[in-house]
């Protein structure tokens, strides 16, 4: 599960694996992160809350990557809601990871 504070930036780093634990390569790959509603069952991502496309990784070699979200991203109705991360590059089509992603309020909010 991860969770993301609503109209704040996340940033994660992501490494991705393969079966026996080693870095997958993600030279050429495009790493879809999208958040949905639990009840979306869509054959597309028109409805996502968010979406992220990754082109440029911190390390593809080493299958390192930086989710960067904004806080215009992160501006959606406070809840949980389901998410997955896709590699994509035309041939290969995997999905490394699906859960939970809880977008909660911030608890300060006054300004100086």
């Amino acid at each position: 599960m991860i969770t993301i504070q609503r109209r704040n930036t996340y940033n994660a780093t992501l490494t991705v694996t393969d079966s026996d634990g080693n870095a997958y390569d993600l030279t050429g790959i495009t790493v879809f992160f999208t958040v949905k509603n639990k009840t979306d069952h869509e054959d597309d991502d028109a409805a996502a809350v968010i979406t992220k496309d990754i082109t440029v990784h911190t390390d593809a070699a080493g299958g390192i990557t930086t989710l960067a979200l904004t806080a215009v991203d992160t501006d959606v109705n406070l809840g949980d809601y389901k998410y997955d991360i896709r590699l994509y590059s035309g041939s290969v089509q995997l999905n490394s990871t699906r859960d939970i992603c809880s977008i909660v309020d911030i608890v300060t909010k006054r300004v100086i």
